[in-house]
């Protein structure tokens, strides 16, 4: 009798102890998952429907914007094919063009755009810093202490609404009806450089790129930091140009 009442207990014990172990499990499992979980966004000026690749997976809703979220951090192969007359790929009755293929670096917490715009591309990060269940990244390694720059300052646009802003621009269908939305967004908000280098990121054109640049400085409230600006221009006129136009 005690022999059983000693087997019954173990079992039980065994029991408790295995769904606790798998509760762990479990539980770092999703923390792992949330701390990796990262977001990719392909958009197209186009109206004809793309397809887009992740690392031999297909995704295909039939719009020319395709979000795709819980994507892992770290190198991914993505290809964009869209819908067309005379493409060299044909797929479920439909033919298609390729329009890019690249290996690309997802970082965590982080939406990345990818806006084609007939055959100008262009790639934005919008970061999300808002906290999750299970995460504990603070980011620092990553994005090389940014966060601790903007945190400085209350006034400028909050990181919640310029994710948002960054979005909705990057959804108009031409640069300057993104050019307009951004001088709308500049005239009403404050920043920092750093979050001014998100915005001229929106864009294709080094020209467009500048105008931004322009309109935000006196927007800026660390001036003293506006030289970073010049990493995102290509040629040395452009920022000649900046500094003119900032020293008059």
């Amino acid at each position: 009798m005690l022999t059983s009442v000693y087997f019954k207990k173990s079992t039980y014990m065994k029991t408790i102890f295995t769904l606790l172990t798998s509760l762990f499990m479990t539980t770092a499992m999703f923390a792992a998952d949330v701390v990796s979980s990262a977001t990719l966004t392909v958009k197209s000026t186009s109206k004809s429907e793309i397809v887009v690749v992740v690392d031999n997976q297909r995704y295909d809703v039939g719009t020319n914007a395709i979000m795709i979220s819980g994507l892992g951090a770290g190198d991914h192969d993505v290809t964009v094919y869209q819908e067309c007359e005379n493409g060299s790929v044909s797929s479920f009755d439909k033919i298609y063009d390729q329009i890019f293929q690249s290996t690309v670096s997802l970082k965590p917490r982080t939406n990345l755009v990818i806006a084609i715009d007939n055959g100008c591309i262009t790639m934005n990060e919008i970061k999300s810093k808002t906290p999750k269940i299970g995460d504990n990244w603070k980011g620092e390694t990553i994005y090389n202490n940014e966060s601790a720059v903007k945190s400085g300052y209350s006034n400028t646009i909050s990181e919640n609404d310029l994710d948002r802003v960054l979005w909705a621009i990057s959804k108009e269908g031409s640069e300057a009806n993104r050019m307009e939305s951004a001088s709308q967004v500049i005239k009403t908000n404050y920043f920092t450089t750093e979050q001014v280098k998100q915005l001229m990121k929106l864009f294709c054109t080094e020209e467009n790129k500048l105008t931004v640049a322009k309109l935000a400085y006196d927007k800026t409230v660390d001036q003293s930091n506006y030289y970073v600006i010049n990493d995102i221009f290509k040629f040395n006129s452009s920022k000649d140009e900046l500094a003119r136009c900032i020293n008059k």
